[in-house]
């Protein structure tokens, strides 16, 4: 498990990673003698930095990737890239065996994602409106609603992507109902899209 302040995993989306510190360059090792490369992004809780160093809180809901390009530098740090496959909720943590920490965590199944669901509906029509108006996040948007295939790649995407509220972030990650997501989704791209319309420029801003 890889604990990290502010920063989710969601199944679909690719997280760009370099890692430095010994526990954790000793963690890839690891990872990339595994058959699957496997690897979990867990959020520290708020506070972490009086125990950063041991082992400080995470939140119980987590990412589980792949790590699907590996860079070793001449230094011994590694780049990574990490394919996010699945929400899963920790269990226990094993003892302090390695420097690193190993946990034991179960899989978390969305609820179906409806064909036709008209959320989803308007989430792409709000994507669609905020991508017209927003130059500098045009491309990203148009490439968030190409590659979703249903509500939940949407929601997925869209909340590893388009938002920069961490806790929104979390809050997503921690919530396997479709549905309830494409709720979420739609009251955050409306906030955004409202506040880029309200922008002097009459929202040719570039999206942050």
């Amino acid at each position: 498990m890889f604990p990290l302040p502010d920063v989710q995993l969601f199944p679909g989306a690719i997280l760009p990673l370099h890692i430095f510190e010994p526990r954790y360059v000793e963690m890839v090792d690891h990872v990339l003698e595994s058959p699957d490369n496997a690897l979990a992004i867990a959020t520290l809780r708020p506070g972490y930095e009086a125990d950063y160093q041991g082992r400080p809180p995470v939140y119980s809901v987590m990412g589980v990737g792949s790590v699907v390009a590996a860079e070793r530098k001449s230094d011994g740090r590694w780049n990574l890239l990490v394919k996010g496959l699945i929400r899963a909720r920790l269990v226990d943590e094993y003892d302090e065996e390695r420097a690193f920490r190993e946990i034991n965590a179960e899989r978390i199944d969305d609820t179906e994602s409806l064909p036709g669901d008209p959320l989803e509906a308007r989430l792409r029509s709000l994507i669609n409106q905020l991508a017209d108006i927003s130059t500098g996040a045009k491309d990203a948007l148009n490439l968030i609603l190409a590659q979703a295939n249903n509500g939940a790649e949407l929601t997925n995407l869209l909340g590893a992507h388009a938002c920069s509220d961490s806790a929104l972030r979390r809050r997503m990650l921690e919530c396997p109902n479709v549905n309830t997501r494409l709720k979420m989704s739609c009251q955050h791209m409306g906030r955004v899209l409202l506040e880029v319309l309200e922008a002097p420029s009459g929202g040719r801003e570039t999206l942050h």
